[in-house]
Formats: C-alpha cells, sequence, structure tokens
C-alpha cells in the first residue's frame, strides 16, 4: 500500500510539474520514499495480535522459520525476528489464514534526511 501511494504521489508531482511548463530554479532531491523502497530488517516483523489472542498465535503459525526471538513492543504488538525469511508476502497470506493475528508487516528502517550541519 505504501508502495502504490508513492507512485501515485511521483506520477502526480511529475504530471504537475510538466503541466508547468518551467523548471525551478534548482532542482531538489525527491523525497527517498518516493525514489526508492523503504529498506527493511530481513527476517524481522512488527505482528499486532487481535485482542484475545497471546503470543502463542505467533509461534503456531510462524515457528517453522525458526524464531529468535519475540519482542513485546505495547498491547498486542510485538517484534518478531526469524531465523528463515519467507518474505513479507508469505508472511502475509499464513497471516491472512487466522484471525488471531490482526496485522503483520516488515520491520522497516527509517532514517531521517540531515541538513548537513552534523559533525
Amino acid at each position: 500500500m505504501r508502495r502504490l501511494v508513492a507512485i501515485v504521489v511521483a506520477f502526480a508531482g511529475a504530471a504537475a510539474g510538466y503541466a508547468c511548463g518551467s523548471a525551478p530554479a534548482e532542482p531538489q532531491a525527491a523525497p527517498a520514499a518516493v525514489t526508492t523502497e523503504q529498506a527493511r530488517v530481513p527476517g524481522e516483523y512488527i505482528v499486532t495480535l487481535s485482542a484475545p489472542s497471546d503470543v502463542k498465535a505467533i509461534t503456531d503459525i510462524y515457528a517453522r522459520f525458526g524464531i529468535k526471538d519475540i519482542k513485546k513492543l505495547g498491547v498486542n504488538v510485538f517484534l518478531v525476528k526469524l531465523g528463515e525469511d519467507p518474505g513479507p508476502a508469505t508472511m502475509e497470506s499464513l497471516r491472512a489464514g487466522d484471525a488471531r493475528i490482526r496485522a503483520i508487516e516488515p520491520n522497516y528502517v527509517y532514517r531521517t534526511q540531515g541538513t548537513g550541519n552534523a559533525r
């Protein structure tokens, strides 16, 4: 979904720039989210459980990938570290078949854009 939004934003920006017919005085770099896919930590996923579920739901579904660690991040939200990363599509398809897990997403790495003044 994030990738689709980034593509739509990039397309809309390109169309608006083309329609204006003039280039800006100083070209600026596009935001990282628009030009590149966010980096993710391989083998790490954020899992959100449905309210009545417990952490056993995670082990029941994803144990085959060698769970190294499960860390509680909040109410019904866990960071799961796997020994073997099957990829986001496989993790999502397994989640879709079990109502105990409300959502799963890769653990993305977010970087701030520096101002160039760091020493």
